[in-house]
């Protein structure tokens, strides 16, 4: 209930009331301020992220979250990368690099409360501490993956198509620590788990795709409308680069001991395995 102070002066006789007051309740701590590197003040500003829009809207209050592997890569598979993009036949829309650091998606974005980020932080923390470092390998192969597709104005079907590489070895660990560790967390704060069969792969180009098919275009239907991401174009690409994309690679693969959680703009590290840091 909202407590009022009435005037003196409300009286009918002008006399100061002579009942004391109870005593003011104590107030209640604030919550700490969090860092600069969580903003909530975020616009979709497509001038700023290359026409993109958010597959979530924004809602004030939640900090997007995202767990994922960081792969470093050497100059040789940078280089390797940077030519299958400069081959690709011109486009309607620009075709953006996600380079120089690999990167292997283990959740959607996620909308997680301010309540909820200190103790989602310390479960994963804690149940990855059990799992077992592990090697892990790309294909060679170049594939296309798209977003989930929405229609745009004019009845355009519209989404982001990215070229890929598929996760080789591996595989059954990182499937492992989502089924034992991350979607049991998951589930219990009420938040969307990953795809039923993941293909876990690494980004490292994307492009706008769009076609007249309206929303009821399929992923496949959206990729090969004669885009850059379309089979013939892989084809030729696959057939010129895939065994220099697997030469560049080291030669057992990445030792993944950790990987990264991020809210909002501060990125965690978190240890797999008795691997602290040091």
């Amino acid at each position: 209930m909202t407590l009022v102070d009435y005037d003196s002066s409300s009286s009918e006789d002008g006399r100061q009331s002579l009942i004391s007051q109870p005593p003011s309740p104590k107030r209640q701590k604030k919550l700490p301020v969090l860092p600069s590197t969580f903003d909530l003040a975020l616009k979709d500003d497509l001038s700023l992220h290359q026409g993109r829009t958010r597959s979530r809207p924004f809602v004030e209050g939640e900090y997007n979250t995202h767990l994922y592997l960081s792969l470093t890569i050497s100059d040789a598979l940078l280089a390797v990368l940077k030519d299958v993009i400069a081959s690709l036949p011109p486009f309607t829309h620009p075709i953006h690099p996600l380079l120089p650091k690999l990167h292997i998606s283990l959740t959607r974005p996620l909308p997680l409360r301010r309540h909820q980020i200190q103790s989602f932080r310390d479960k994963l923390s804690e149940k990855l501490s059990r799992c077992g470092a592990f090697r892990l390998s790309l294909a060679g192969r170049v594939k296309a993956y798209s977003n989930e597709i929405h229609e745009g104005v004019q009845g355009l079907a519209k989404g982001r198509g990215f070229l890929a590489l598929r996760v080789g070895a591996g595989a059954s660990e990182l499937k492992a620590i989502q089924d034992k560790v991350i979607h049991p967390i998951l589930d219990v704060v009420h938040l969307p788990t990953y795809y039923e069969n993941p293909e876990f792969h690494s980004s490292f180009a994307w492009s706008l795709l769009e076609s007249r098919g309206g929303k009821q275009e399929t992923e496949a239907d959206l990729i090969d409308s004669g885009s850059v991401f379309s089979n013939s174009v892989l084809e030729g690409i696959n057939e010129k680069f895939e065994e220099m994309i697997l030469a560049a690679q080291p030669s057992r693969g990445w030792s993944v001991d950790s990987v990264e959680l991020k809210i909002s703009k501060e990125v965690t590290r978190l240890f797999l395995g008795c691997n602290n840091g040091t």
